[in-house]
């Protein structure tokens, strides 16, 4: 179910819209590693009929399943998008798909709900990634590789 507005109830009043649409019917191609949209995004909007074109102005928010960027756990991302604002003509280039009496706002509402996702999700900003399981292959080759010197039992002595 995509969403959709009545034009000729717009000619008369501005429309509140509110509701959730799936997140696979708004962005059915979204394909991520690390992000997966199966929550419904939730919508509190105000269409208005400016001359050619639609003011459409609100809210949307949504939960994304991610998985860190750095330490791979799984975590569930708070996405939010404030004071959406957007001006679409009815005609032309630019236009919204209509269908009759009906104009699609889901191509609109897609486009912003893809640009507040991150590009590289983390658990949180002081995530520090993966622990080491040892000591790294290298730092045992170099160890092993210095000679024993006189220098050494210097280097050992605490004062």
């Amino acid at each position: 179910m995509s969403l959709k507005v009545n034009l000729r109830l717009l000619e008369k009043e501005s429309i509140q819209l509110d509701g959730d649409i799936l997140a696979s019917e708004l962005a059915p191609d979204f394909q991520d590693e690390l992000m997966r949209l199966s929550h419904p995004v939730e919508y509190e909007l105000m269409v208005e009929r400016q001359s050619d074109s639609l003011l459409v102005t609100g809210n949307l928010r949504t939960h994304v399943d991610c998985e860190c960027a750095r330490c791979l756990k799984v975590f569930l991302l708070s996405v939010q998008v404030d004071e959406f604002s957007l001006m679409v003509p009815l005609a032309g280039e630019e236009a919204l798909p209509v269908d009759g009496d009906f104009a699609d706002l889901t191509p609109a509402v897609r486009e912003d709900i893809l640009l507040a996702l991150p590009t590289n999700p983390l658990c949180g900003p002081d995530c520090r990634g993966l622990k080491p399981k040892g000591q790294p292959r290298e730092l045992q080759v170099r160890e092993q590789a210095e000679p024993n010197t006189a220098w050494s039992a210097l280097d050992n002595l605490k004062l």
